[in-house]
């Protein structure tokens, strides 16, 4: 052999070699064990690649994600041959960006070993990633962000306008340390600027924010979490927003309807499998008449969730059940991570609130996904079908299309049963700080939904979405005082003077029409306008129209 052809053959196994190296170093920088929260607009693009198929052995009826698992998702999409949507391109191009698929510019207020570009003034109205501080290598990222909103809320009723202003400052610190541990921080602080501060309990996490709700204060909202990585093992803690189910708007298991609860857990997973363990606090009800302080007696309340995910290329199918209860201590029983509860809590005197429940997504053809949760509370199986208060169900089914020009349009009906989620312990309601926290209907309602997505090439998608609601509250006097008991409250169940059949949706109806328009548009990277148009006509009041603008800095709304 030449010497040219020996030195061509060496040279072309160092390229090869040093290839090898690179992908690598890329695949460990890809690899990260922290959370993508649940609001991030990732999720709502894999769903729209997920019915068109793009995504076998996957599902969105867990979240949130870990960071590696949406990268995982984002290269399968990138690989699939029938990819030719030069929207959908455009909008993984941008994701594989951000999730550092693809190489990027990073701008940050202070150096590190990794980046030195300078923030301010140079790269602050740059599609550059931005960052307080910023540092990656082989095995390890750190990240801190600052958060930065303005929000404004208008609402009409009755050709009255009113309106809120609501400023908002904190910072996120998240990053992975040896390709093992994830860690998130989140920590976020706003008032009112102006306006009605009554408009401001619009947005439901105002609503549950004891600071802002009743001390009359600023708010303010933190979230955190550890994950710990060993191969197919896994354990986690932390206060986070979390949604289990498959629907498209209706989380049967567990939803954000509640505020987050402190969490600890562990599982194992495969390609095709996963186990979850999962043991919370929750907030009980107040036992006494003062509502907040050293005075108010609020009693332990504990929560634990097995769940079975059986991931074939078709879809998932999940198998559920949880135990809630209260007044005493973490009950050794129901911290073994592998058991049957129902069974433990029959064995520990039927003290406490067991459910079951099963999810189900299908993909039968590309273009078509097909999802539902059935949750069972109580049932008498002789009593089925005859309106009788203990048979407690709580379902919904979904099927989204994937049409034309990167339109998806969904279907989903919703429904929970009289008395669901209710217990005659009323401490061990499927409630945290008394709001529902398994899907967004309360007992004894239903409902239908049509969504629309467009998604046009951009980061946040065009959002189009129609409801139909309809509730059976119980009836009371002018003094609040239940006089007939129709199961539409989580908090009350079945008391000895009331009913046991009873006709669904019975009780004080009420039924609400809503229309929203949800947009939104990425100025620079990590700058964001949001709109939010909102119409909603209740049997029992006049039209109501709502409008949300909301300008951020470091994106509060994805994370």
């Amino acid at each position: 052999m030449s010497l040219f052809g020996l030195l061509g053959k060496t040279m072309k196994k160092l390229i090869v070699f040093y290839s090898i190296i690179l992908l690598s170093w890329i695949n460990q920088l890809s690899c990260q064990v922290e959370h993508i929260p649940i609001y991030h607009p990732v999720y709502r693009f894999l769903l729209h690649c997920e019915t068109k198929g793009l995504l076998p052995n996957f599902s969105l009826s867990s979240l949130p994600l870990q960071k590696k698992e949406i990268v995982d998702a984002l290269k399968k999409i990138r690989s699939d041959s029938s990819l030719n949507s030069s929207s959908d391109i455009a909008i993984l191009d941008a994701f594989e960006m951000e999730f550092n698929i693809k190489k990027r510019e990073n701008a940050v207020l202070f150096y590190s070993k990794s980046d030195s570009i300078q923030l301010i003034p140079e790269k602050l109205f740059t599609n550059d990633e931005k960052f307080i501080y910023h540092y990656i290598d082989e095995t390890s990222e750190c990240s801190l962000v600052p958060l930065v909103s303005w929000d404004n809320i208008f609402n009409i009723i009755s050709n009255n306008l009113d309106n809120v202003g609501l400023g908002n400052l904190g910072i996120r610190l998240n990053g992975t340390i040896d390709n093992k541990l994830g860690y998130f921080l989140k920590i976020t602080n706003g008032q009112i600027l102006y306006g009605n501060r009554n408009l401001a309990f619009k947005d439901n996490r105002l609503r549950y924010n004891v600071k802002f709700s009743e001390l009359n204060s600023d708010f303010d909202f933190s979230e955190s979490h550890i994950r710990l990585d060993l191969d197919w093992f896994y354990a986690f803690t932390g206060r986070e927003n979390r949604l289990l189910g498959a629907g498209i708007n209706q989380y049967v298991f567990l939803s954000d309807n509640a505020p987050p609860f402190d969490a600890i857990g562990l599982g194992v997973q495969s390609k095709t499998f996963e186990y979850r363990f999962t043991f919370g606090s929750l907030i009980a009800l107040n036992e006494s008449c003062v509502p907040n302080g050293k005075d108010a007696i609020i009693p332990p309340k504990y929560i634990s969730m097995h769940r079975f995910a059986f991931k074939p290329s078709w879809g998932e199918l999940a198998l559920w059940e949880n135990v809630i209860y209260s007044n005493r201590n973490p009950d050794l029983a129901y911290l073994i991570p592998l058991s049957f509860l129902k069974n433990i809590e029959h064995t520990l005197h039927d003290r406490d609130n067991t459910m079951l429940g099963f999810d189900i997504t299908v993909r039968p053809l590309s273009g078509i996904q097909l999802k539902g949760s059935f949750l069972l509370d109580d049932v008498v199986f002789s009593e089925i079908g005859k309106g009788f208060w203990h048979n407690k169900f709580a379902w919904n089914i979904a099927m989204i299309l994937s049409l034309p020009l990167s339109f998806d349009i969904a279907f989903e009906y919703s429904r929970v049963e009289p008395f669901t989620f209710s217990h005659f312990n009323n401490q061990n309601s499927m409630t945290n700080d008394s709001l529902i926290f398994g899907g967004y209907l309360k007992p004894n309602s239903d409902q239908f939904a049509m969504n629309l997505f467009w998604f046009y090439g951009a980061r946040y998608p065009l959002e189009l979405k129609l409801t139909y609601t309809r509730h059976g509250d119980n009836i009371k006097d002018k003094n609040g005082n239940v006089i007939k008991n129709v199961g539409g409250d989580p908090l009350l169940s079945k008391r000895s003077e009331d009913a046991y059949y009873y006709t669904f949706l019975d009780g004080d109806r009420t039924d609400i029409l809503d229309f929203q328009i949800n947009a939104g548009l990425q100025i620079v990277r990590g700058i964001d306008l949001m709109l939010k148009i909102d119409l909603s006509k209740s049997s029992k009041s006049d039209l109501e129209t709502g409008f949300r603008i909301t300008i951020s800095i470091g994106n509060p709304n994805d994370y």
